[in-house]
């Protein structure tokens, strides 16, 4: 859950936990970099989580054209001097819980976000709601609606919107390997499906080993390490063979606050 991408899946946290990653995306064309911290004290536990999203080095070509008279864009009317270097930065906040109905949990992800990008700037806001059931132990069911509202209101004056994703999913754990699938769509017309498949084995609770495919990386792979305190991740996402992006690269690090606490109370006078 370390992104916070489905909610719902807040059930199968049970200790408090502080995670950072960082993700080097597309061969170092995009920065993202989270912070979150997971709060598990009462009865619904709850996710607060900092992103924050850079892309430098984007070419600004709105004055490069040197119209000659006829406005029909040329070759030889482009002026190379005048193409300047832009940066986008997004920095968003996610604030996540769930709640229990009978057999179902639900879950809630709201999502404000401020955006830059060279002389303009946006605020918006989206949110999720997910929901799972767990037919027999160690199977999930799950359903989620993604980015509900999804609008961004620029200073040019310009709204941008983004249509919900539904994705429907299962998730089996077995003793050392847990399987997990999820398939949807936006909710609109000729759109690309959505799909994620990822396979975990687990060593004796210690080291993890993950591969798995998706809708825009041929396939992505990585390892994870536990050991008391804290834990380490890697993972190697390599695009789809027709898309114009380099690979991706994910390095991240957790705290238990538990084993945090008792070791203090160990060391404490």
């Amino acid at each position: 859950y370390a992104d916070g991408c489905n909610p719902v899946l807040l059930r199968n946290k049970q200790t408090p936990y502080i995670h950072f990653s960082h993700k080097n995306k597309f061969g170092g064309q995009a920065q993202v970099t989270i912070l979150s911290y997971l709060y598990t004290k009462k009865k619904y536990p709850l996710y607060f989580g900092l992103t924050n999203r850079t892309v430098n080095n984007i070419p600004d070509t709105h004055l490069a054209w040197t119209d000659n008279g006829n406005t029909i864009p040329e070759s030889g009317e482009i002026n190379y001097f005048n193409i300047q270097d832009i940066v986008q930065q997004e920095i968003g906040i996610q604030l996540s819980t769930i709640r229990f109905l009978g057999p179902y949990t639900l879950g809630f992800n709201l999502k404000p976000n401020f955006t830059t990008l060279a002389e303009y700037k946006s605020y918006g806001i989206s949110g999720d709601v997910a929901a799972m059931l767990q037919p027999f132990d160690k199977l999930d069911v799950t359903l989620r609606l993604e980015d509900i509202l999804w609008h961004k209101y620029w200073n040019s004056g310009t709204l941008e919107i983004v249509s919900p994703l539904i994705m429907g999913g299962i998730h089996y754990r077995f003793s050392t390997l847990q399987v997990g699938l999820e398939r949807g769509s936006r909710i609109e017309s000729n759109t690309d499906p959505h799909y994620h498949v990822g396979i975990e084995y687990e060593k004796q609770e210690q080291l993890f080993i993950r591969v798995g495919t998706s809708h825009s990386n041929q396939f992505t792979a990585g390892i994870g390490v536990r050991i008391p305190l804290f834990n380490f991740s890697y993972a190697y996402l390599h695009p789809d063979a027709g898309s114009p992006f380099e690979e991706s690269h994910v390095i991240s690090a957790g705290i238990n606050l538990d084993d945090l606490n008792r070791i203090k109370g160990k060391i404490t006078p």
